[in-house]
C-alpha cells in the first residue's frame, strides 16, 4: 500500500496563492489589494514552511508538518513587512483542507 500523494513545496505553493487572489477581495480592504497590486512584482512575496505551532490553537485538529504547509504571502518593504495571508494548506491531493488568517 503506498502512501498519501504529496503536493511538491511549489505546487502548494501555487494552490496557496490562487486561494489568497480568490478570496482576498472578501477579507482585505481595498487599499491592502490596490498595495499589493501596485508593488507585488518588486516587493511581493510567497514563502512556504512548516507550519508554526500557532495553528494548533486556531484549528481543531492534528497538524502533521509533512502533510500540511503554511504558506505566508505579503509584500517586503525596507521596515517592515506587511503580511497579507497566512494560509494553513494541505499537501495530500486527496484531503483538501485549506485556513486563511488574513491581515487585520
Amino acid at each position: 500500500m503506498s502512501g498519501p500523494r504529496l503536493f511538491s513545496a511549489e505546487e502548494i505553493t501555487h494552490h496557496a496563492y490562487e486561494v489568497f487572489l480568490e478570496l482576498a477581495p472578501e477579507h482585505l480592504s481595498e487599499q491592502d489589494i490596490d498595495d499589493f497590486n501596485a508593488h507585488r512584482e518588486e516587493l511581493g512575496f510567497i514563502e512556504e514552511s512548516e507550519p508554526s505551532a500557532h495553528w494548533q490553537g486556531i484549528v481543531a485538529m492534528e497538524i502533521e508538518p509533512e502533510f500540511y504547509s503554511e504558506v505566508t504571502i505579503g509584500l517586503e518593504l525596507e521596515n517592515e513587512d506587511i503580511v497579507f495571508a497566512r494560509v494553513l494548506i494541505s499537501r495530500d491531493q486527496d484531503a483538501p483542507f485549506c485556513h486563511v488568517i488574513w491581515k487585520e
